[in-house]
């Protein structure tokens, strides 16, 4: 965040602003450069993990289930 100079009053202002609180005028500025959705990419991050944890999740089954069949037909034939 920095400070610019309000084009129309000459006043300091916040240059994520959209327009100018003392005179009102409209910032091009604000409109070019988008805010960046910081609440959606921590959703995007928490489904993320959720997805890596469930593929971890389903290859601990297979795996367990693998082994366990494998136990059973090896004590089957003795």
């Amino acid at each position: 965040m920095a400070l610019i100079k309000c084009k129309e009053c000459g006043k300091e202002i916040s240059d994520l602003a959209a327009s100018c609180p003392h005179c009102g005028a409209p910032l091009k500025a604000a409109a070019t450069s988008p805010q960046p959705n910081y609440q959606q990419q921590v959703v995007d991050q928490q489904k993320a993990q959720q997805k890596s944890m469930m593929k971890t999740m389903l290859f601990s089954s297979l795996i367990s289930a693998g082994i366990s069949f494998l136990t059973r037909l090896f004590y089957r034939r003795f």
